[in-house]
């Protein structure tokens, strides 16, 4: 789609969520919408990188689907320490995989957040090393040790910006598509019990944190990924049943919001 604005498009935080980024990203190269700048957290920053890096879905299909064995190993790295898992194992498969990937290499230009564990304000990577950038953007509290960098220690960017749209606007968008991955059913639906208060506790504080982010985006992507919350047993998102659908239901969100959009760059 011919346009004179520039697109920005922020990918949030959202664990397994994430394969549905995949989703919106095909939606948008289907209809011919530009992704002139990207930014990241979290599941979000590990899609933006790769497409940033190659500008290609099939590689990230591939190393992160169709590669079950090896991403599922990636968090078999136990720390004990400061986190179950140190982190060694997936910036190694990183720093394989973006072999060489600085900032100022990338194909789009990208920014990704993370937080600073001691003044629990946003940390934004713009240059340096790429894999370093996602390590430290996904260090969920509790599961992947912190990551130490320049001084800092550095955790999981959804704790502070979940959907850094603010970024890609001073990069310099015009319009700024935002995809939230925290949905209200994952915690309106079913019944609350003892033994759920605290899962049901966390996405609402994850869903808030969300919309807060939010108000820097001009359009907001939303995939209902609810159904996938109740699955026991992390490695089965690693099914490619499971990714499939997930990145089919955001395809399906984006092209929802296709008019809006269209509209949009038009004004």
């Amino acid at each position: 789609m011919s346009s004179s604005k520039k697109v920005g498009l922020a990918l949030g935080s959202g664990a397994y969520r994430g394969f549905a980024h995949i989703g919106v990203i095909k939606s948008l190269k289907k209809n011919k919408i530009p992704i002139d700048y990207l930014s990241g957290c979290s599941a979000g920053a590990w899609i933006a990188a790769y497409y940033a890096a190659f500008k290609d879905l099939r590689q990230v299909k591939k190393d992160l689907i169709n590669n079950k064995k090896e991403s599922v190993s990636l968090l078999l790295d136990f720390d004990w320490s400061a986190g179950l898992v140190s982190g060694q194992k997936l910036i190694s498969y990183l720093e394989k995989r973006l072999p060489g990937r600085n900032f100022s290499s990338l194909k789009i230009p990208l920014q990704i957040v993370a937080t600073n564990l001691s003044t629990g304000q946003a940390f934004v990577f713009d240059h340096g090393n790429l894999a370093q950038a996602v390590r430290a953007s996904i260090s969920v509290p509790l599961i992947f040790k912190p990551f130490s960098y320049q001084g800092k220690l550095l955790i999981d960017g959804g704790l502070s910006n979940p959907v850094p749209g603010d970024l890609v606007r001073k990069m310099g968008a015009d319009l700024v598509i935002g995809v939230n991955l925290y949905h209200q059913k994952e915690f309106k639906t079913g019944r609350v019990m003892m033994s759920n208060i605290f899962r049901r506790a966390e996405r609402i504080i994850l869903y808030n944190l969300a919309q807060a982010s939010l108000q820097n985006c001009d359009v907001v992507i939303n995939p209902d990924i609810s159904r996938y919350t109740g699955k026991s047993g992390f490695i089965k998102y690693f099914t490619k049943e499971a990714a499939d659908q997930i990145i089919l239901i955001g395809e399906q969100a984006t092209d929802k919001m296709m008019p809006i959009i269209k509209a949009k760059l038009k004004t």
